[in-house]
């Protein structure tokens, strides 16, 4: 369960949520959300950062994807409003 509660999981949720809203149509996996999504001097757990995501697709904000390997690719999930454009 992903608790939401917890301000290193919304700090790290609202640093996901800035980073798509500037980059629309970046997607990745945890590792690279680690590395390139997040300011550097940020530091964060894959463990924080995978509840980050779950809050974040519980809040229709991102979506996730499963690669032919099984990796979990994480993007923003788009509103039908963007897809009209």
């Amino acid at each position: 369960m992903t608790d939401i509660f917890d301000p290193d999981v919304r700090i790290i949720a609202d640093q996901i949520e800035n980073y798509l809203n500037n980059h629309p149509n970046a997607a990745d996996t945890i590792e690279g959300i680690a590395k390139w999504w997040l300011p550097s001097e940020m530091e964060a757990s894959d463990f924080i950062i995978d509840k980050a995501l779950n809050y974040l697709c519980l809040k229709s904000t991102v979506k996730v994807n499963v690669s032919f390997n099984g990796s979990k690719i994480f993007s923003r999930k788009r509103s039908s409003q963007d897809e009209s454009i």
